[in-house]
């Protein structure tokens, strides 16, 4: 048994968690073999994000009076942190990707930049947006489509009148 030294040791890694984290997702690890856990967890490094398992009554005493006390009714059962200090997409897409491979992976629920709380259905939400990258992109195409379309335009009447020139001198010289 842990002495309440430890204890506090761990509750203090819990908050420091929570302190870093942009968005927190809980997932139930019950049945998952630790070759699975091993794959998930190198999954999720390679999105930037992080796990770690918890003791519920710890993790418990570790949210209480912060933004993520929201989520204690889904401390129950083995459960773990996955948390990401930015991007919320990319981890939902991991988890729900290996989810579907691995079903006996539960995810429970999750706080989306420290103020949204959904249960598993809305991560499966999250992770069809697109990402932080896919966003950028969208409004980069949204900023520079307009003055693509305007250019093209505006060169179309000087194409067009170098056309009839090209045309016209074509029609005299083929004339004399």
């Amino acid at each position: 048994m842990a002495t309440r030294a430890e204890k506090d040791i761990q509750i203090d890694g819990i908050r420091e968690i929570l302190g870093e984290a942009n968005s927190l997702f809980l997932v139930d690890l019950a049945g998952l073999s630790s070759n699975d856990l091993n794959i998930l967890r190198a999954e999720l490094r390679t999105q930037g994000a992080g796990m770690r398992v918890v003791k519920n009554r710890l993790a418990k005493r570790a949210i209480a009076g912060t933004t993520a006390d929201k989520l204690e009714e889904w401390f129950s059962g083995p459960t773990a942190v996955v948390y990401h200090p930015s991007e919320p997409v990319d981890t939902a897409k991991s988890l729900v990707d290996f989810a579907k491979t691995n079903p006996k992976l539960g995810i429970k629920g999750a706080l989306i930049d420290q103020t949204d709380t959904v249960d598993a259905a809305g991560v499966a939400v999250v992770s069809k947006l697109p990402g932080l990258d896919g966003t950028r992109a969208m409004l980069l195409q949204l900023i520079n489509g307009p003055a693509t379309q305007l250019v093209r335009l505006l060169n179309t009447p000087a194409k067009q009148v170098v056309t009839v020139v090209k045309k016209h001198a074509e029609a005299q010289g083929g004339s004399e």
